[in-house]
């Protein structure tokens, strides 16, 4: 039996959980509110490693009916947590990335598009090393992109079938 299970959620900390709560619902098609509330409890906020009386308002997203890679979205306030600082134009060491599957890149790119959203890198196909120092260069790979959500949290697509196994 294993000790620790795969990842169950991701939790972000978001200055306008309305805000966030749209851009994972309109662009990344999270729609099922698995959860949301308020943790008034002492014990989330010290979990947290903030004051006792930190207001903390939460809700948890997820694709329709799966209880896994879902995105919990966190807003605190009195007080608030300080920003990191984070370069708008790629990743920064200690930041984490989101990684989602996606059937089609260039839909989701112009929603990012339309919508006013920062992308850092638009679709490409990305060749797969291998081994140390080789290239697939047979056209194997995938498509990729990248792009900032609303408070700068790094997203990553690969254009595959979400529903696959792989």
């Amino acid at each position: 039996m294993a000790l620790v299970s795969p990842m169950v959620r991701t939790a972000l900390f978001v200055s306008d959980i309305d805000r966030s709560a749209a851009f994972y619902k309109e662009v990344m098609e999270l729609e099922d509110v698995y959860a949301e509330g308020g943790l008034t409890h002492a014990t989330a906020a010290k979990l947290l490693g903030m004051p006792p009386e930190t207001n903390i308002r939460y809700k948890i997203l997820r694709a329709a009916g799966l209880n896994k890679g879902m995105v919990g979205l966190f807003q605190m306030k009195d007080p608030e947590p300080p920003n990191i600082s984070k370069r708008p134009d790629g990743c920064s060491v200690g930041e984490a990335c989101l990684v989602f599957y996606c059937a089609d890149l260039d839909v989701v790119h112009d929603r990012l598009i339309t919508g006013g959203h920062h992308v850092v890198c638009p679709p490409l196909h990305l060749e797969v090393e291998i081994e140390a120092g080789a290239i697939e260069s047979d056209g194997r790979g995938q498509r990729e992109m990248t792009f900032h959500d609303p408070d700068g949290v790094l997203v990553n697509l690969i254009e595959m079938d979400p529903t696959s196994d792989r």
